[in-house]
């Protein structure tokens, strides 16, 4: 491999950490003004005192794959599938490709896994209500996962609730879909069912109530610890701009 490509892996394995694991973001501007010298600084400082965390180790190679190759689970998947159509495979190919956004190549795979004994599997459920709902047909969404709790009453998911109260905003069903969003921010973790219900409320008018949703939420990231700000950056940047109008 020539030294310049495998410079630029490193460099661009390097950024990933610095990204992935919240540190500071000085180092990215060391890694890319001095490729070279930044980046080795950088493994030894930072990736190198991390390694005897087995678990560690094998999420940062995981977040590099996903960056060098982000097409190489798609075509394991595919191999397996290949090799042995069984329900597991035809799952882990459409989750695949769920994962690159291709949902009208996921949906056969998800349908076709809803047969048997899995007709009613609560999780291949939600990976097709998931599919509707991308696919812009909100009202299969919420049918669906109104089967699903009707066939599987003792189940409870915050995703799966998130996803019903996605179905019933985007099939214009506002009341119903604010009530459901009020009893999903009850218990749930991060900050997108929040986001999501001020920006309904807003949609419907109810400003006030809008802008307390986004204060809280403001609020909530102020309070967080680094690591939450920097999972929930997407949403609280969107709360921030709600309140600045």
């Amino acid at each position: 491999m020539p030294l310049f490509i495998l410079s630029l892996l490193v460099q661009l394995y390097c950024a990933y950490h610095v990204v992935s694991t919240g540190r500071d973001k000085y180092w990215l501007f060391i890694i890319i003004i001095a490729p070279g010298i930044g980046s080795a600084v950088y493994i030894i400082t930072q990736v190198l005192p991390d390694a005897g965390n087995s678990r560690t180790a094998g999420n940062l190679k995981k977040g590099a794959v996903k960056i060098l190759d982000p097409q190489r689970e798609l075509r394991e998947a595919h191999q397996a599938f290949d090799m042995v159509e069984s329900t597991e495979n035809r799952l882990r190919l459409a989750d695949a490709l769920m994962t690159l956004e291709k949902w009208e190549e996921a949906e056969p795979h998800v349908q076709s896994a809803l047969m048997g004994a899995h007709r009613h599997d609560p999780h291949i459920l939600m990976r097709l209500a998931r599919i509707k709902l991308e696919l812009g047909q909100p009202t299969q969404t919420v049918q669906l996962l109104d089967l699903l709790q009707e066939k599987n009453k003792d189940f409870h998911s915050q995703e799966g609730h998130l996803l019903y109260s996605r179905g019933l905003a985007e099939s214009g069903q506002i009341d119903a879909a604010i009530d459901s969003y009020l009893a999903l921010v009850g218990y749930s973790t991060g900050e997108e069912a929040r986001v999501r219900l001020g920006l309904l409320l807003q949609e419907a008018n109810r400003l006030e109530e809008s802008s307390q949703v986004f204060q809280e939420v403001v609020a909530r990231m102020n309070r967080g610890t680094r690591h939450y700000r920097k999972t929930e950056k997407k949403w609280g940047q969107v709360a921030e701009q709600a309140l600045r109008g």
